[in-house]
């Protein structure tokens, strides 16, 4: 018996050393996933002083979320992630393309372990495309994909349904 209740001792360290060792791997990647200085660096861009309106929704559906969309300063503000994650504005990477641009942004939420890659296409006056959005957890990642549009607005007119 004395012999069982040592070993037991033992493998009872060992699953504490294990999991310690896992809670600091997890941390550690949590925080070596964090942007940049350069993702958050304020800068200029082609798309700068645009602003729309658009519809979230998941892929596939009607769309069910109000939104607006702010580039200024070579970063891309979506007030509804603002609102739900405290997703911060992020630096946007846009090309000329035939008909208008094309923009990509790869946002981080502070709160958790989460990012937004926004890839979109602007077109005359309407803006169009789509969000993947992303949460690492202890085992898996859960995802899901967004189909985002809408039209040029102005900042007087977001403000109006804007609470």
């Amino acid at each position: 018996m004395r012999k069982f209740s040592s070993f037991l001792q033992i493998l009872v360290v060992i699953v504490l050393i294990c999991g310690a060792f896992l809670a600091f791997q997890s941390a550690y990647a949590y925080r070596s996933d964090r942007p940049n200085d350069a993702a958050q660096a304020k800068g200029s861009g082609v798309l700068d002083d645009l602003t729309f309106t658009t519809v979230l929704a998941p892929q596939g559906k009607p769309g069910e979320i109000r939104d607006a969309m702010f580039f200024r300063d070579g970063q891309l503000l979506s007030l509804e992630c603002e609102d739900r994650c405290n997703y911060p504005a992020s630096a946007y990477y846009a090309r000329e393309v035939e008909g208008g641009h094309e923009f990509v942004v790869e946002a981080w939420c502070p709160t958790k372990n989460a990012t937004m890659l926004w890839r979109g296409q602007i077109v005359g006056d309407n803006v169009s495309g789509t969000v993947t959005w992303s949460v690492r957890r202890f085992y898996w990642t859960v995802g899901t994909v967004l189909e985002f549009s809408g039209s040029k607005a102005t900042e007087e007119a977001v403000a109006s349904w804007r609470p």
